[in-house]
């Protein structure tokens, strides 16, 4: 059978997943938790986006002969701000990762999504810190749109900034080469070739 092309940007989502595979395999904790991290900013980017909110997130690490391992939990209530969860986050992570093991990918799965409506808050939270929280998002957000995402992130993924992101875990020659009006995030979809001359070869 043929499906329709529908041209409109998709708008209902059921989840929102985010993966990222890389080479080598890695087996530090921090590196394997900043990409697991990574992968949770970019899925609520996108949920934010959207206005919708996860009431449950999965994460899961994929192993060098692909196992993969996974957990899921319920949060306290809807929210695509990780800022708010980062605890739960890091406690499932210590579930999953195995010492020693070499893993080559990274999940994270925002589950039984809902509209981002009014917060109905438990009896146990500060609502004026959920607020600065909402408000925080907003600003980073803003600059996002400016600026290119995760111009503003988290300190659990930081080392990705300081290891890069090419094949090796190395900024890439496209990346390390900005021109005029580019940043980090936003930049011209160009190919750049590095010939070498006679004169460069001495």
């Amino acid at each position: 059978s043929v499906y329709p092309v529908i041209p409109a940007e998709k708008s209902r989502y059921a989840s929102i997943s985010k993966t990222k595979t890389f080479a080598p395999a890695r087996r530090d904790p921090d590196y394997l938790f900043a990409q697991l991290f990574r992968n949770l900013e970019s899925a609520c980017i996108k949920a934010r986006r959207y206005r919708l909110s996860p009431r449950r997130i999965a994460l899961f690490l994929k192993t060098q002969d692909f196992r993969v391992f996974g957990t899921d939990a319920r949060l306290n209530r809807p929210s695509a701000r990780p800022l708010e969860y980062t605890e739960l986050v890091d406690e499932r992570f210590r579930t999953l990762f195995e010492p020693g093991v070499l893993y080559r990918a990274t999940g994270v799965v925002l589950l039984d999504l809902v509209p981002d409506a009014t917060v109905q808050y438990d009896l146990f939270e500060d609502p004026l810190r959920v607020e600065q929280v909402e408000r925080l998002y907003a600003a980073a957000d803003h600059l996002a749109g400016k600026f290119g995402k995760h111009t503003v992130y988290l300190g659990g993924s930081h080392p990705l900034q300081q290891q890069g992101t090419g094949k090796r875990g190395k900024p890439t020659a496209r990346a390390e080469t900005r021109l005029p009006g580019e940043t980090a995030r936003k930049h011209l979809g160009l190919t750049f070739f590095h010939v070498t001359t006679d004169d460069d070869a001495g």
